[in-house]
Formats: C-alpha cells, structure tokens, sequence
C-alpha cells in the first residue's frame, strides 16, 4: 500500500509507478512503466543505475543501505537530457 499524501504526483502529472512503499526496510523498488522502456534510477548523489521494464511494464531494482530521507529519483533519458518522472522519499 501506497502512502496517501504524495503531492509529486501533482507536480510532474506523472501518476505514481511505484506498487509498494519503498523503506529501509523494504528497499526493493518494484513499479509499473511504459513497457520495454530503459529507465535510470538515482539515489542521492550516487550513479545513476538502469534499469528494464519488461513487456509488461514491470521493474525491480534492490537498494542497499538506504536510510531515511534518503532521494530516489526516477528517470527517463530523452536525447542527451534525464528526465525525471517520480521522485521517492524514504520516510522510515
């Protein structure tokens, strides 16, 4: 279950990709995207890391070491740019 005041959403029109809160612990990103489709995940300052969604849409991606307040930023790269679509905050 999702939490109830995600306000990004408003922010971006994107609507949340994301099935399950994503936590320290539970740091396991599992959402819903444009099928066949390379997004890139950041999370803080750190590298950017890709991911696939496959046919259905569908990725996973495993974090380690989360803590909270900790920023994952959702991304699509479009020509030589990132764009981000969903930002999540770890919140416990």
């Amino acid at each position: 279950m999702r939490y109830d005041d995600l306000p990004y959403r408003f922010e971006t029109g994107f609507e949340d990709p994301l099935q399950l809160n994503v936590t320290v612990d539970n740091p396991i990103v599992i959402g819903v995207f444009a099928p066949d489709t390379k997004l890139y995940l950041k999370l803080e300052n750190n590298n950017r890391v890709s991911v696939n969604t496959d046919e259905g849409g569908k990725f996973e991606y495993e974090f380690d070491g989360l803590e909270v307040d900790n920023i994952i930023s959702f991304q699509i790269k479009n020509a030589s740019q990132y764009l981000e679509f969903w930002q999540e905050t770890i919140r416990e």
